[in-house]
């Protein structure tokens, strides 16, 4: 084999893995792309759930502050009621105020905590 042919042969190889080697930086900066593409729509997506998640939050504390005041209201309408009635229904009424006073007294232990 002569030495230009060799040469040919040796471009004709390097010309294939260049080629070859071009191939896979398109093929690797294709899926980079795809892949931070793909990052910020989960990014977004994870910041529209955290917002949903504080919404939902937000929802179930003005829920439960509402419970807790119709609770309030309906234990109040109960100690009316009773107010006016004989002697066991008023020691009935007591021993409910009574434990009323001490969930308050819980909720501010709780609270100074």
């Amino acid at each position: 084999m002569t030495n230009s042919n060799q040469n040919r042969i040796f471009v004709k190889i390097f010309l294939k893995m260049t080629n070859r080697y071009e191939e896979l930086i398109r093929a690797f900066e294709s899926k980079l792309r795809k892949l931070i593409s793909e990052y910020k729509s989960l990014q977004l997506q994870n910041n529209q759930l955290k917002e949903k998640l504080e919404q939902k939050q937000n929802e179930l504390m003005s829920a439960h502050s509402e419970i807790l005041e119709l609770r309030k209201n309906y234990d109040h309408l109960l100690i009316a009621k009773t107010l006016g009635t004989d002697e066991n229904l008023k020691l009935e009424t007591k021993q409910k105020i009574n434990k009323m006073v001490r969930e308050i007294d819980k909720c501010l232990a709780l609270i100074d905590e």
